[in-house]
């Protein structure tokens, strides 16, 4: 994952003549010329296509929604006998100007009437790449990378509604729904129903100062238990109840190898906000020993040595996050975690040591910590990646 994200809609272009955009006298860019766009990316010209959305300022970020939907449709309907490619073409165009969009923070910015935020253009991308028939391995990614980016924007709502426990009359709605639709055997999906639900409960609080053989607590707690007003239920049995289902959800693609290890660590996360840190522990141990992905069990072992801390278990904590750093060294979260605990009993040269040398070796470090609230955020780029390589080879 490698920026934080919002993304908003498709609609650049380079602008005629394949060239490039040319400013115009007052300095700004022209019009956006879609179909030169959705041409160049077409013909695999793929960081030309998006040259224009790169280049744009920040206050011409409404340019990109509702125009891709507009000119997108009539180049796609342009070619009948090659509908089928130029309707994925479109929908990956799509895609990877909201990519750029999410980057610059205009994911929910639309000024268009209608509006058209990111969420509005992937979702007509959807559908477009429904229109051609038959689920293949191409929308499968495609599908895999619009979570990935709907997940970067934390656009939890847009990829599953509602976002609590469902009832009797509960009707769900999201993008994940159609994913998990077209692609029912993709556990990657409901992992990242998991996490959409998980979302409400994901910020942990500030832990006070560690103990060596001391439970460490969270130094303040601002929860409010009770919302004022007849019939309406405690605030902590409303998270108790989210919690319950979100640990349900992972619980449910523990058993999956490809998904497993990642849903058991999350499940280590909800422990330690429940402040279970016992269970938090094993779960994260579990998590960690399974694991085949350098960044989940990085990302567990570094979990794991919070609960540890927060135990009291200052040497074992300092193992674990040694441990983690062996996975992926000199990530900067173990690092500052290993530091920290060093500077505390004294060690302060080897504390500073450790730090300087994690920025020199790792200056823009995506730390797999870091990201961990941005669902499949951090897969982004190698799934934007395949996408190009499956439309390069005609697929």
């Amino acid at each position: 994952m490698r920026h934080p994200l919002r993304v908003a809609a498709l609609s650049l272009a380079l602008l005629a003549a394949g060239t490039g955009a040319v400013s115009r006298a007052d300095g700004r860019l022209p019009a956006i010329d879609m179909p030169a766009a959705l041409d160049a990316y077409a013909r695999g010209a793929f960081d030309k296509a998006l040259d224009y959305a790169r280049r744009l300022p920040s206050d011409r970020l409404t340019d990109l929604g509702l125009p891709i939907l507009q000119a997108g449709r009539v180049w796609v309907d342009g070619a009948l006998d090659d509908r089928p490619r130029r309707a994925l073409i479109a929908a990956a165009f799509a895609l990877e100007i909201q990519y750029v969009r999410a980057e610059r923070g205009g994911w929910t910015r639309s000024e268009g009437d209608p509006p058209c935020t990111g969420a509005c253009v992937l979702e007509w991308a959807c559908a477009l790449l429904q229109s051609r028939g038959v689920p293949d391995a191409v929308e499968r990614t495609w599908m895999l990378a619009s979570v990935a980016l709907a997940g970067g924007a934390r656009d939890w709502a847009f990829l599953h509604t509602p976002l609590s426990p469902p009832g009797p009359r509960t009707v769900t709605r999201g993008h994940l729904v159609h994913a998990m639709a077209r692609f029912p055997d993709e556990p990657r999906f409901r992992l990242a129903r998991a996490v959409a639900q998980a979302s409400r409960l994901a910020v942990l609080p500030e832990m006070d100062a560690p103990r060596e053989g001391e439970l460490t607590g969270p130094a303040l707690s601002m929860e409010i238990f009770r919302i004022v007003g007849p019939g309406m239920p405690p605030v902590a049995d409303m998270r108790a109840s989210q919690m319950d289902y979100a640990r349900q959800l992972f619980t449910s693609v523990i058993a999956d190898p490809s998904v497993g290890p990642e849903a058991r660590m999350r499940v280590a996360y909800l422990d330690l906000r429940a402040r279970a840190y016992n269970d938090a522990l094993k779960q994260a141990r579990e998590a960690a020993e399974t694991a085949t992905d350098p960044d989940v069990k990085y990302a567990a072992r570094y979990l794991a040595a919070q609960a540890a801390q927060a135990i009291g278990d200052l040497t074992g904590a300092e193992a674990l996050l040694t441990s983690a750093l062996e996975v992926r060294p000199h990530s900067q979260s173990a690092t500052l975690g290993l530091a920290a605990l060093r500077y505390r009993r004294g060690d302060a040269e080897p504390a500073y040591g450790l730090i300087e040398t994690a920025f020199r070796e790792r200056p823009a470090d995506d730390d797999p910590w870091r990201m961990f609230l941005y669902g499949d955020f951090a897969r982004l780029p190698l799934l934007v990646a395949e996408l190009r390589r499956q439309i390069g080879s005609g697929r």
